[in-house]
């Protein structure tokens, strides 16, 4: 009797399965709510090595740490590394796994951009991305942190004295 193996080929559904997200801006002038925006990112190849290594204990540099805000309006690619120029980049403000919000197998990330943010005043915001920071880029600042996990593109923000920015990215696994 012959043993027949088979093999299942997953790797196209598996190629694309990534988390998925959320991106939520709150714009405020001079304290007054102006403007939300609420809408799916892409999470990009670049920042799958971060969560594989996440998953594997090694946690080193590898979590969501920090928010881009770049000038770029390409919509986001799978192979998007990076935000473009000018750009501005920031700690991320706190995070929530899991519980009732924003669920079972998610993270919230909060984030803001404030008026003492001096070096985002007069970028056209018009992406967004959320980052890694394994080399310990200073943050604030102009230089990017190395790995972009996820990217999102916007209708043009121009920031400037008097405004904030409030937002969320929320990731579902």
């Amino acid at each position: 009797m012959e043993l027949i193996r088979t093999r299942l080929d997953l790797s196209a559904s598996i190629s694309t399965r990534r988390p998925t997200g959320i991106v939520g801006i709150r714009i405020f002038r001079h304290g007054m709510l102006i403007g939300t925006h609420d809408s799916p990112n892409l999470f990009v190849n670049a920042g799958l090595p971060a969560l594989a290594a996440l998953l594997a204990g090694d946690t080193a540099g590898q979590s969501a740490t920090a928010i881009g805000f770049g000038s770029g309006s390409n919509a986001p690619a799978l192979t998007d590394t990076g935000l473009s120029s000018p750009a501005y980049y920031k700690a991320l403000d706190s995070h929530a796994e899991n519980g009732t919000n924003p669920g079972s197998g998610s993270v919230q990330l909060n984030w803001s951009l404030v008026a003492a943010d001096s070096g985002a005043q007069g970028i056209t915001i018009q992406e967004l991305g959320l980052f890694a920071n394994p080399t310990a880029v200073a943050l604030p600042g102009t230089n990017s942190p190395t790995i972009l996990l996820a990217r999102k593109t916007i209708s043009p923000i121009t920031f400037s004295s008097g405004m904030s920015l409030t937002g969320t990215w929320t990731l579902t696994f």
